[in-house]
């Protein structure tokens, strides 16, 4: 089993270079907001209002019927098109509306989640699941909260109760797997093999695989699941990055070569590369001297 604290050195770094998701957005006053200078001073919503389709139709059927059901599919487009700050405002606007809107208030706590301020997100995450006890998604979204708290049982136990509601919630079975992965379950590979079998296309469910067998200290089904999961220079640069973190210099350097070669134009790969020969050598050197 790899160390708790050797394991999460490389864990953020997969959720960066391969999940590739967060979500930034605000809503309160009291709250600066990061996308409000991006959105209102850039014209770049405006752009988008014009360009997407389906932003345009929603915004029509919002002007033409401003009900809560229309807000919601306008902040449904914005937050599609990551323009966080108008779609927290129009999911506000839903809520007002119709303060029952579970999947407006769970709108409103992912974006307080992934913004950064879970605190906020919870009363939301909460309303939603008391105004619609039976959605897998109001459950599994109140569980990631409780998540991004550091609060890991009630976290597993929202993302359980998101499963007992629907059985092919892929989402909160893979969120499940993560959890088990960064507690250090020893049937974290379990788990992650039931996320993959209800989204056997998903990038992230098998991601999240290999980041299991690598926990497990099962390198080799690791490399196999991270190219299953996605290209072979991303895939051989994860590897690269399990390797440095087991202080497999030599196999890390290799790992990175690799990505290069099938990504020349890597600049990544070539820094981390560079790194794994300088730590193999400096190992090898101070392995030398006793």
């Amino acid at each position: 089993m790899v160390h708790y604290v050797t394991f999460s050195r490389y864990l953020l770094v997969f959720a960066l270079v391969s999940a590739g998701c967060g979500i930034h957005g605000g809503g309160a006053a009291a709250v600066k907001n990061p996308l409000s200078k991006l959105s209102k001073g850039s014209g770049f919503a405006a752009t988008l209002e014009s360009s997407d389709e389906r932003l345009k139709a929603a915004l029509a059927q919002l002007a033409f019927t401003p009900t809560a059901q229309a807000h919601r599919q306008v902040a449904l487009e914005y937050r599609r098109l990551r323009v966080l700050d108008h779609a927290q405002e129009h999911f506000a606007a839903a809520v007002k509306l119709d303060p029952r809107d579970a999947v407006s208030r769970a709108g409103m706590a992912r974006i307080w989640r992934d913004w950064g301020f879970p605190n906020k997100a919870l009363p939301e995450a909460r309303r939603a699941v008391a105004n619609a006890p039976g959605s897998a998604t109001a459950a599994n979204t109140l569980g990631t909260v409780f998540q991004a708290l550091g609060n890991f049982d009630e976290a597993k136990r929202w993302y359980g109760r998101a499963v007992a509601l629907d059985a092919g919630a892929w989402y909160a079975l893979n969120n499940l797997c993560y959890l088990e992965i960064m507690t250090r379950q020893p049937y974290a590979i379990a788990m992650c093999e039931r996320a993959v079998s209800a989204a056997p296309d998903s990038a992230i469910a098998r991601n999240n695989m290999a980041l299991a067998h690598a926990a497990s200290g099962d390198l080799d089904g690791a490399r196999t699941w991270f190219r299953r999961a996605t290209n072979t220079a991303t895939a051989d640069y994860n590897y690269g990055i399990v390797m440095m973190s087991e202080r497999k210099y030599r196999d890390a350097q290799d790992a990175f070569r690799s990505a290069l070669l099938a990504d020349p134009d890597s600049t990544l790969a070539a820094v981390r590369a560079r790194q794994a020969r300088l730590a193999a050598d400096a190992e090898e050197q101070s392995r030398d001297r006793h």
